[in-house]
């Protein structure tokens, strides 16, 4: 049985939101440039920089924090793949059996990939070619003030509150 994606994570987006109100804000700071890779069970992550499945390489789940997702024509993805302050690309002939989500940037599936689950962009726009080519819900949520998203502002602050954030090896599960 498959586990539902997207109210896990609409409510840990949730979370993130009351705290963001309470906290002075802070001095601004060079961005730290980090990447972590996680190939544990088949699946990938990577931050700061853009994780790509290329052709004929099929793996269980994709997450990019600060970088986008590309997905090869070619290529499948057997879960979900998310991009957290980045975008999920799907080339023609790509194909994602689960969900596809984005946090603060865009979701593209042109005609001709797949995504068997939802698609879903937060603070960015979804662009799908062909509206069959997506299995479930395909869920936009954007909201412009002058100019700039709020959304994808309310995403950012909640992930520079933790700088400490990383995503853990093997090796790291180990020490804890």
């Amino acid at each position: 049985m498959r586990r539902p994606f997207l109210p896990t994570l609409v409510l840990a987006c949730s979370l993130a939101v009351p705290a963001l109100a309470a906290e002075p804000a802070k001095p601004a700071r060079a961005p730290v440039k980090r990447v972590c890779v996680n190939v544990k069970d088949g699946s990938k992550a990577v931050q700061g920089t853009d994780l790509i499945i290329e052709p004929g390489e099929k793996i269980k789940d994709a997450v990019a924090v600060d970088g986008d997702v590309i997905v090869k024509k070619g290529a499948v993805v057997d879960n979900d793949v998310a991009a957290v302050r980045g975008r999920v690309i799907l080339e023609a002939g790509a194909r994602v059996k689960g969900d596809v989500v984005s946090l603060g940037g865009e979701v593209r599936v042109p005609a001709g990939a797949r995504v068997d689950g939802n698609a879903v962009a937060l603070g960015g726009k979804l662009k799908v070619d062909k509206q069959e080519d997506v299995g479930g819900e395909k869920v936009n949520f954007s909201m412009e003030l002058n100019g700039e998203d709020l959304v994808k502002q309310v995403i950012g602050k909640a992930l520079d509150e933790d700088q400490k954030c990383h995503i853990l090896d093997d090796d790291d599960d180990k020490d804890v």
